[in-house]
């Protein structure tokens, strides 16, 4: 498990120093707590990640079914215009795809279109360079990953709302990962994220990962910070 706290901003061209604490080390469990910080000792990020030997026990998982090859579907860029018109009001999402990453939203026009956008979104997502196997670099890449797209659940409902008004200020404000198994993020997967509440000028969304044969890889949780300039949440 990871749990990031994002407690201020941070400046992407500084130094971040990380200072990681050892708060246990059994035979099974190992925890470790992390504290990110920049220029003058200002705390940007907290975070705490859990470790567990794989144990035997019951076994389930969320049931999934592959309805579309992701291969077959369009990326950002292939977003009409009057469509990408549409996603004015939510600030930092646009066409930009990120040259670390695969990433393709099945019915397009239907999951973000203002008029049928729904407290949820289901799209598939990669990492466009092969990892070793058994690579550490795997959790690392998939937690980066994980952060893409995930809060549109907990605005894309609100679409319609929102064409009037100024773009939202969209900031995340906590992330968590839970990895049920071990996997590799350079293949495929097939990411459901939804919204169970909205409120106070912060959403919740929760994201359930599968891979291509259905197996759950990992749960993601993220609450989002989403205001208008004005301050009228």
């Amino acid at each position: 498990m990871l749990q990031l706290l994002f407690l201020r901003g941070a400046d992407p061209t500084r130094r971040i120093t990380f200072d990681a604490q050892v708060l246990q080390d059994g035979k099974r469990f190992s925890s470790r707590h992390v504290v990110g910080s920049q220029g003058d000792g200002h705390t940007v990020l907290s975070a705490q990640a859990t470790f567990c030997a794989a144990q035997p026990g019951p076994r389930h998982t969320s049931p999934f079914a592959r309805s579309e090859d992701p291969e077959s579907l369009p990326d950002l860029s292939m977003i009409p215009d009057t469509l990408m018109a549409q996603l004015r009001p939510l600030g930092p999402y646009s066409q930009h795809i990120k040259p670390s990453m695969d990433f393709r939203i099945p019915a397009i026009e239907r999951q973000l279109s203002a008029a049928t956008a729904e407290p949820r979104l289901r799209f598939w997502i990669r990492s466009r360079q092969p990892l070793a196997a058994g690579s550490r670099a795997q959790a690392a890449v998939f937690a980066y990953l994980s952060d893409w797209w995930l809060n549109f659940s907990s605005i894309g409902g609100h679409l319609r709302d929102l064409q009037s008004r100024a773009p939202l200020y969209l900031s995340s404000l906590n992330h968590c990962i839970w990895f049920h198994r071990a996997f590799s993020p350079d293949a495929w997967m097939h990411v459901e994220t939804e919204s169970p509440c909205a409120d106070g000028g912060r959403g919740l969304s929760i994201a359930r990962v599968h891979d291509r044969n259905g197996s759950m890889l990992a749960t993601s949780i993220q609450e989002t910070l989403m205001v208008h300039p004005d301050g009228d949440a």
